[in-house]
């Protein structure tokens, strides 16, 4: 039997996806994190990498490359 192991930013992927607004982005992935039970490295690399992002654009391409390197098929 095989366990399905599934990104933590998957569950938020798709309300980030719809906002246009990159403050509100940023925010909500910040306020999804918190009680996230996560390894606090990986936590820090994504909340870094979300508050170096300067539009939304970049946000939504680091969560999609993100999902995509976590199931091994990402891109650089």
């Amino acid at each position: 039997m095989k366990i399905q192991i599934k990104s933590i930013l998957e569950e938020i992927a798709p309300q980030i996806f719809q906002m246009r607004d990159l403050n509100e982005a940023k925010n909500a992935i910040k306020v999804f994190l918190e009680d996230k039970k996560i390894k606090d490295t990986d936590k820090q690399i994504i909340l870094k990498n979300i508050d170096g992002s300067k539009n939304i654009n970049s946000i939504h391409r680091y969560i999609a490359n993100s999902l995509l390197k976590y199931e091994g098929i990402g891109i650089r």
